[in-house]
């Protein structure tokens, strides 16, 4: 059973850069490692770092895009184009693709809503744009680095920590 609950743990980070919710189950692994050896505090942490990563991942792609200039028709382009890009992306190159298609979808939705819904010049379209490109990325690898975490964490304590 533990061997189980730690190999769903390691296979759900290959589901996080498609924007789908790795992170989370990790945390229904801990849920049902609970009764084999994890804590609820040691459970906790587990909840309370994928709460961190989606934090961390949707304020850094916020943050990098606004830093750049952009509006509120940007951002909304940004979440918008990060999820095209993303569906887009993935079969045409698994994981990198999704990694990528999220950041151009992010860079294209906010320049395109810039333009488009912003009534801002080219300029400021492409500059937001790139703000959007660069947050979804960073944003998108350090919710992966955070799920490393949660594994490691989570085989840590049912393998070492009983």
């Amino acid at each position: 059973m533990r061997l189980g609950l730690c190999l769903a743990g390691w296979l759900s980070l290959l589901l996080i850069p498609f924007g789908l919710p790795g992170n989370w189950l990790l945390v229904v692994c801990g849920l049902g490692a609970v009764g084999l050896g994890l804590s609820w505090p040691a459970f906790g942490l587990l909840f309370a770092t994928a709460a961190f990563a989606e934090y961390v991942e949707f304020r850094t792609a916020l943050k990098y895009a606004k830093k750049s200039g952009a509006g509120k028709a940007g951002l909304w382009g940004a979440f918008l184009g990060a999820i095209v890009g993303a569906i887009v992306g993935t079969p045409i190159f698994p994981l990198i693709g999704t990694l990528l298609g999220a950041a151009v979808g992010a860079f294209i939705g906010a320049a395109l809503f810039e333009l488009i819904f912003g009534d801002r010049p080219m300029m400021d379209g492409l500059k937001a744009g790139k703000g959007a490109f660069f947050g979804a990325l960073i944003g998108r690898v350090l919710k992966i680095a955070v799920g490393v975490f949660q594994a490691v964490w989570l085989t840590w304590v049912l393998w070492l920590g009983s």
